[in-house]
């Protein structure tokens, strides 16, 4: 009953027997569990070093059961931690391991994984796993619908992780997705930016591992490469670097209409002006936000007038100025 927590055999019986009576001493403790008082002597005293006894002066001596939600709620957590303690070597163990294995094989720094559902059960594994940082490009095709990790990267972000992810114009002209997944998530916390154009797909989970596809059809991921620590993880670290130092922010929580008190714009316009700095179309701006030809003119013209300027390219430049991307 109570092997869980290491409490075995006569041990337990003892406990046991002790819980039942006020108080119990090594003779009677013998005579009930038929043993010999020596090793009932013992048994007590181990009993009490754990915690789940305590000796009472006298003659003969006794000993009183401590309280079992008391006693063994002690000895649960100290296995717990030890559990933890356990844990943690183990992963120490394995990047040991690991690293060893692809010193003398360099062909185990890649693995390939194939098929649509298996790539997307490993990427929900590697969101589940990644402790500190997550990093991405987001581009289509996707292994999955976008969005549809909305849940999970909430609760990662609740649980410390930080996420810094760059999309690209294909990503925001996707109908209803910056409206849906890509401000509602900015708004919990992701740090997002956009660049009108990204190399490649790329996760990449702590400085631990990235994920990169290596077949990809039309609409969707078939093959995808896990690449582990090694010079190849740190070119792609690099790459995602440098994206990030030149892409535009994509806005989270702000005003609601005209300028903030700190002379920020409106969601809105900040919208629009990350959806411009990507090298949207007037068209695809259109379907994104779901609006007409004519009401997505009319913004992007008031924007230009707003700012001062006659040209998109312009309109990049004085945002810029006015620390609006």
């Amino acid at each position: 009953m109570l092997d869980a927590v290491g409490i075995t055999g006569t041990a337990a019986r003892i406990y046991s027997e002790l819980v039942e009576t006020d108080q119990l001493s090594a003779a009677q403790v013998a005579e009930r569990c038929a043993i010999s008082p020596r090793q009932a002597a013992a048994e007590l005293q181990n009993l009490a070093s754990l915690g789940l006894a305590f000796r009472v002066t006298g003659r003969p001596v006794g000993y009183r059961a401590v309280a079992p939600d008391l006693a063994i709620s002690t000895l649960i957590a100290r296995r717990e931690a030890e559990l933890r303690d356990a844990r943690a070597t183990m992963h120490r163990l394995t990047e040991v391991f690991l690293e060893t294995s692809r010193a003398r094989h360099p062909d185990a720094h890649v693995e390939v994984v194939h098929g649509t559902p298996n790539i997307a059960r490993l990427a929900v594994r590697v969101y589940e796993q990644t402790q500190r940082q997550l990093r991405g490009f987001d581009r289509p095709p996707y292994s999955q619908e976008p969005g549809t990790s909305y849940s999970l990267e909430n609760s990662r972000l609740a649980a410390g992780v930080a996420y810094r992810i760059i999309y690209d114009s294909a990503a925001l002209a996707i109908p209803g997705r910056m409206h849906d997944d890509i401000i509602p998530s900015s708004a919990a916390g992701e740090q997002a930016r956009t660049r009108p154009e990204l190399p490649i797909k790329l996760i990449i989970s702590d400085d631990q591992l990235a994920l990169i596809p290596a077949a990809v059809s039309s609409r969707s991921i078939d093959t995808t490469f896990v690449i582990h620590r090694s010079p190849i993880l740190d070119a792609l670290i690099a790459l995602f670097e440098a994206e990030w130092a030149r892409a535009s922010a994509i806005p989270g929580t702000v005003a609601a209409s005209g300028e903030s008190e700190d002379g920020m714009p409106d969601q809105e316009t900040a919208i629009l002006l990350a959806m411009l700095a990507a090298g949207l179309t007037d068209a695809a701006i259109a379907r994104s936000r779901s609006w007409s030809m004519r009401t997505t003119q009319r913004r992007i013209r008031r924007l230009m007038t707003d700012l001062g300027v006659t040209s998109r390219f312009q309109a990049g430049v004085a945002a810029r100025e006015k620390g609006w991307l």
